[in-house]
């Protein structure tokens, strides 16, 4: 035992001499002797939820009743979308439940440390698909469809239940984003074909029992989440001004301070950690939803910026704010045809901010759960997070080769194999 030790802290030693590209297997004994940082929550290949660390120990099955996810009977149970409170203690998730004819969607809280899981919301016409919490960790926002399928609904629970939700906004689209001090909202909504809302960015105030919506006066340009610092004193918006599409730096009030670069078509953006840098893509193609284009980096005090990369659909900040994850899509050829073999695959490549270097980690498949996030990271961005809070690994959900989805541990060196943690449809890092 002593001896296998030893040899794999030499292994570890040599990877960290390794070039750039040099990849070493991992010792079974790594996930053990590594030093654990936060809980991972995912969704198992049974349809279940689940938190283990990154090491498959401290595991905990949060529900036991979901039906097959790929090939569900006439009355189904599923669940979807693990999010973490920003202190790590809590998971909200989504289910739905019942038959094509009638079915019931639900959002559950658990309580890591308590080893509680409480229904905060449930409705037979209402259908949760996105959650994002209140910086103190006290609600859980959402949206939902609304019963006449004409907007969205934006709506916040308490994570402890007992309580109805409450109703904050209408819009479609909607995208929103906290201020950290937990008391208003910057959202950026309406313009859908279908809707009656013209698009607009407005502020909403919670003040006592009332909710306040204050308009912003800007035209904003083709964009979807609007991004408030984590330090609470600036927002990322976009801006059309003349033939110019700008993205504006604001204070915490709406007013402008700054532009902080241009984009073609549209963009997404996010904040790094330390309050000092916003990512952003320059999208060059038109698209339903998301945006890829060339990754930036701006740094807001200096206005330096680094440009990387030409095809980049979603990104996620490492929490120290050195490193960017990126993702990159391609669909490879058949052999010998030059045709397209209609399999989708990401390059995850790594960006360290500080340097300017940009290096290639893997290339693989990653599940619909996953790839279906990408078109909004900016809004997933602010919940959720590939990234483990001591910035040494990610979490990626990947399809082998036969099709068997799979959690994995990536280091983000990228000098080591990924580790199996489980098997699974999707996983997110707690933030803590």
């Amino acid at each position: 035992m002593k001896k296998t030790i030893i040899f794999t802290l030499i292994a570890l030693f040599i990877a960290s001499c390794m070039p750039q590209n040099g990849r070493i297997p991992q010792s079974p004994l790594l996930s053990t002797l590594e030093r654990k940082s936060g809980l991972i929550a995912y969704l198992g290949a049974d349809g279940n939820m689940y938190v283990s660390d990154q090491a498959g120990g401290k595991q905990k099955q949060l529900t036991d009743d979901a039906t097959d996810p790929l090939n569900p009977p006439a009355e189904f149970s599923t669940y979807q979308l693990p999010t973490w409170s920003t202190d790590g203690n809590q998971l909200a998730f989504m289910g739905l439940s019942g038959t094509s004819d009638e079915a019931t969607g639900r959002i559950f809280v658990a309580n890591i440390e308590g080893d509680s899981v409480n229904e905060i919301f449930l409705s037979k016409t209402e259908f949760p698909f996105y959650l994002l919490w209140s910086p103190d960790d006290s609600n859980v926002s959402f949206l939902t469809t609304a019963a006449s399928g004409q907007a969205l609904i934006l709506q916040r629970a308490s994570a402890t239940g007992g309580g109805e939700s409450t109703i904050i906004d209408t819009g479609s689209p909607y995208y929103w984003s906290w201020a950290p001090n937990g008391s208003i909202l910057i959202t950026h909504s309406g313009g859908a074909e279908n809707s009656t809302a013209p698009e607009h960015v407005a502020f909403i105030r919670f003040q006592d029992a009332e909710i306040i919506e204050t308009g912003l006066e800007l035209t904003p340009a083709s964009f979807q989440a609007p991004a408030w610092s984590p330090d609470g004193s600036q927002i990322v918006l976009t801006r059309s001004e003349g033939d110019k599409n700008e993205i504006i730096l604001t204070d915490e009030t709406g007013q402008y301070i700054k532009t902080l670069g241009e984009f073609t078509l549209n963009t997404g953006f996010g904040w790094s950690g330390d309050s000092k840098k916003v990512a952003f893509i320059d999208g060059l193609q038109s698209m339903n939803a998301g945006v890829i284009g060339v990754l930036n980096v701006v740094d807001t005090e200096t206005d330096e910026n680094l440009a990387i990369g030409e095809n980049v659909i979603a990104f996620f900040w490492s929490p120290d704010g050195k490193r960017i994850a990126y993702f990159v899509p391609f669909l490879p050829s058949q052999e010998g045809s030059g045709q397209s073999s209609g399999q989708f695959l990401l390059q995850l490549n790594m960006l360290d901010v500080e340097t300017g270097e940009s290096k290639e980690l893997f290339t693989y498949q990653p599940t619909q759960q996953f790839a279906s996030i990408l078109p909004y990271f900016d809004q997933y961005h602010q919940s959720n997070t590939i990234w483990s809070p001591d910035n040494n690994n990610l979490v990626l959900s990947f399809l082998d080769s036969e099709g068997n989805p799979g959690i994995a541990i990536v280091a983000a060196s990228g000098q080591l194999e990924p580790r199996l943690l489980a098997e699974g449809y999707l996983a997110f890092w707690s933030w803590k």
